[in-house]
């Protein structure tokens, strides 16, 4: 017998009240968006900037700098790309202005330049939601000036025609995708808890749906009056200073695994490596690893005012930007999970280790390594993906190995 379907009208957005602040820093920004990774485009911009015109200069740049990408399973989307040379875009001149962009304006740039670092995705909450990647200095310098958290912002869009999302009228996770994900998002934000103990109540909870809670209505009243003793003191055994060696091995193994392609991120694997004094070479995560220069670093991390803040406000907008957690199914939720706690754990550890000794200047030297590990991560899921499967492989994408993940 066929489903009984429902379907959702998407005629409002729903943004983080930061959104409306954010411009590009242009010729200001120290981690330009035209260095450090591939920039890849769809066929209609790819034919749209074979056609461009304009001065001989720019003429040249984009007869040289442009290419067609011959294989791969996503050809449509990545059909071409930039020849980066040096890791460089050829279009990006010397007082780091877009040559495409002062000629020929905004609308000659392809999608994905003109968008950078906006994303905007309907969903079926009913909601078009718009955010901002950390990928962008310029968005980490607004998280930075939130002391008081992440505020959101909902408006009625244009009249239609609108997107309709439709589910099955069994369905109980994703009509509820809303009410879910704002409770998880108002824990990452309750600071009666630390941080890594807001993420693992998350844990407990989305647990608690995994396990069968089809109530949705006692779930949320359950999640929305949590005690200041709610976490299991079970799953705090697993989280401190004895585990950080499975802590450093793991985050090291991700920071060894990043892209070689970016070149820009070369410099802050090895300084790290250095810091840490372990040689960089495939089996480093299986070297021993000292634990002292990390926790020297965490002692002049843990020093900065806003250190903690920021964490926060960084975690806040990660989870609304990959739009987490994924409920399509019970499965997916809990990989999202796991991906977004595996997220943290190295967010934390590259938050930290900016602040190890002989580092340049804190914020700079912070903005610098959360901006490159998010253009390592964030922007390549085929990665994230394969490290969070790889937890599932090794039988470690347990909350008691989440607690390791998340507790140093």
């Amino acid at each position: 017998m066929p489903q009984t379907q429902k379907s959702v009208l998407v005629d409002k957005d729903l943004r983080p009240a930061y959104f409306d602040n954010f411009h590009c820093l242009a010729a200001d920004c120290r981690l330009s968006c035209c260095k450090g990774w591939h920039i890849s485009f769809d066929k209609k911009d790819y034919l749209s900037l074979k056609r461009e015109k304009g001065s001989p200069q720019l003429n040249q740049m984009l007869e040289n700098g442009l290419r067609r990408i011959r294989r791969g399973p996503l050809s449509e989307i990545h059909y071409g790309e930039f020849v980066m040379s040096g890791g460089v875009c050829p279009l990006l001149r010397e007082d780091s202005l877009c040559a495409l962009q002062v000629e020929k304006g905004h609308e000659a740039l392809p999608f994905v330049c003109r968008s950078f670092p906006r994303s905007e995705r309907p969903q079926i909450s009913g909601y078009l939601e718009r955010s901002l990647s950390p990928a962008c200095e310029g968005v980490l310098a607004l998280l930075w000036d939130l002391p008081d958290g992440v505020d959101f912002l909902s408006d009625p869009l244009p009249k239609g025609p609108f997107q309709r999302h439709t589910f099955d009228e069994d369905e109980y996770l994703q009509p509820n995708f809303h009410q879910i994900r704002s409770v998880c998002i108002d824990l990452l934000q309750d600071r009666r808890f630390v941080l890594p103990h807001r993420i693992l109540l998350m844990g407990v909870l989305l647990n608690e749906l995994m396990e069968g809670q089809r109530d949705i209505s006692r779930w949320l009243a359950k999640a929305s009056s949590l005690p200041a003793d709610a976490l299991p003191r079970e799953i705090l055994n697993h989280s401190g200073e004895k585990s950080l060696p499975m802590f450093l091995s793991n985050n090291l193994k991700v920071l060894l695994s990043l892209s070689p392609s970016n070149g820009a991120f070369l410099p802050i694997k090895q300084q790290i490596f250095d810091a840490m004094n372990i040689e960089i070479h495939p089996n480093s995560s299986k070297a021993t690893i000292p634990n002292s220069p990390y926790l020297r670093a965490k002692e002049r991390f843990d020093a900065l005012p806003q250190a903690e803040y920021f964490m926060e406000n960084l975690m806040v907008s990660l989870f609304f930007h990959l739009h987490l957690p994924t409920v399509s199914d019970l499965e997916a939720m809990w990989k999202s999970y796991v991906n977004f706690c595996n997220l943290y754990s190295f967010y934390r550890f590259m938050a930290v280790m900016s602040c190890r000794e002989n580092a340049g200047e804190l914020q700079e030297e912070l903005f610098r390594s959360i901006v490159h590990a998010s253009r390592g991560l964030i922007h390549n899921g085929a990665h994230q993906a394969s490290l969070r499967d790889e937890l599932f492989k090794n039988d470690s994408a347990t909350l008691a190995h989440m607690a390791i993940l998340l507790g140093n």
